[in-house]
């Protein structure tokens, strides 16, 4: 299953009063978890990038061939959206605009992605930290996704792109991926209340070592603004990270330990 979501995320709440006030406005108990969690990296742009380019060339067939210049359009999508302003201005001065995916549109593609330059411009980008697999465990259901955070597009929102699958246990999921080639990056576990007010889903995450947050999702940033309102908050009240940049706002970093364990934080 494939979904987009717009997410926010309020900070250090009191669990207790949060949830005593909105069930105070009729919103409803739908599931409380804890979640076991096993995160792999993905392969970088870089070493992605060759292996696009080795069977770009490589392939007679058309269909291959065609097959690899998606996967390199994917790819340069996902590049694009890791551009700072800088890096735009120093990609520029290398192929004549200021994003990769140009590229797939000249005649002499080939020319550009043998350019020294731009192969040791992408080199760079080995932090595939907007994108990773994640295995998780919530009582009787265990699911492997893809998460991909993409650009905000200006808004300050986080847009999360996940494709999720259901599978037997956790046993096999992690033998599935390790057999793949995927590396293995760490363990955490979480607990998660969700109230459903309306029609808008209320995640209650409690991490080791930092305070309680809410995340909330919405279709559209009119939607999220609804539900904010509704709570007596506005976005100016929110953020929009990863809980990795949580763990970074307390001083902290989810990734300096392998494991993230509620036992290790008593």
């Amino acid at each position: 299953m494939k979904k987009m979501e717009l997410e926010v995320k309020i900070l250090d709440i009191n669990k207790n009063e949060f949830i005593d006030k909105i069930k105070s406005m009729g919103a409803a108990l739908k599931k409380e978890t804890k979640q076991f969690l096993y995160t792999y990296d993905l392969p970088t742009i870089y070493g992605r990038f060759i292996d696009i380019k080795t069977q770009l060339k490589d392939n007679k067939s058309e269909i291959k061939y065609e097959t690899a210049l998606e996967k390199l359009k994917l790819l340069f999508f996902e590049l694009d959206n890791l551009l700072t302003e800088e890096s735009k201005k120093e990609l520029k001065e290398i192929i004549g605009c200021d994003n990769v995916s140009c590229l797939c549109l000249k005649n002499n593609l080939f020319d550009y992605l043998d350019n020294d330059k731009l192969v040791d411009f992408i080199n760079k980008f080995h932090n595939n930290s907007k994108k990773w697999i994640r295995v998780r465990q919530t009582n009787d259901k265990t699911t492997i996704a893809v998460k991909h955070i993409l650009a905000d597009n200006g808004t300050g929102i986080q847009q999360m792109l996940e494709t999720e699958i259901e599978v037997p246990s956790i046993k096999e999921a992690n033998g599935l991926l390790e057999a793949l080639g995927y590396s293995y990056k760490s363990y955490q576990e979480k607990e998660r209340i969700t109230y459903v007010l309306d029609e808008y889903e209320l995640d209650i995450d409690t991490w080791p070592g930092i305070p309680t947050y809410v995340e909330v999702e919405g279709k559209s940033e009119e939607d999220l603004e609804n539900i904010l309102s509704k709570l007596g908050y506005s976005m100016k009240d929110t953020v929009s990270c990863t809980a990795d940049d949580i763990y970074r706002k307390y001083g902290l970093s989810m990734f300096d330990s392998r494991e993230i364990k509620f036992e290790n934080y008593k």
